[in-house]
């Protein structure tokens, strides 16, 4: 039945596999008994990355079971930095407010889409990166930029969203 299978599959993307190549399509060990097969070789399960995410085989923390982790990709975080980066470039002459309103509805965007029980500490190390790379077009406004942590923690204008948990159940 597998080479049933496998041949199936292979008829149906046969015309896109070749505008694709070989190198996209492999075949995986992954799944359920993949971290113990591989754990007899030293290995680690294999990963691939799919709709802006990395899945990984896992463990679900409540229940102890197999489950299959999702974490945003790090394509997918580099490319949301280079975008937040490029913006900040493009407005550094507007008021503190104002970057941080259209930061943070950036920001929240990332989350809603991004927003498993796994990711936190991902989207911590995002929110952590656009704060510095804020923190540096603010500093480019001018010779003396005077803008320390201590002075930017306690000011409300500098405050980012946090990641928040948006699909408890995915």
């Amino acid at each position: 039945m597998t080479s049933a299978r496998f041949d199936a599959v292979v008829l149906a993307g046969g015309a896109s596999q070749r505008m694709r190549g070989d190198d996209k399509t492999r075949l995986l060990l992954f799944g359920r008994f993949a971290a113990e097969t591989k754990a007899a070789y030293d290995e680690r399960p294999e990963t691939f990355d799919f709709l802006g995410f990395t899945h990984v085989c896992g463990t679900d923390y409540r229940r102890g079971t197999f489950a299959v982790v999702r974490l945003p990709s790090g394509k997918s975080c580099r490319k949301f930095l280079a975008r937040t980066k490029e913006w900040l470039a493009g407005h550094r002459h507007w008021k503190r407010r104002d970057q941080q309103r259209h930061l943070t509805t950036m920001l929240r965007g990332f989350y809603q889409y991004f927003g498993l029980h796994h990711c936190q500490p991902r989207l911590d190390v995002v929110r952590r990166e656009v704060q510095l790379q804020w923190i540096r077009v603010l500093r480019r406004r001018s010779q003396r930029h005077r803008l320390y942590w201590c002075y930017l923690r306690s000011r409300t204008w500098f405050e980012l969203p946090y990641a928040e948990l948006r699909h408890a159940t995915v």
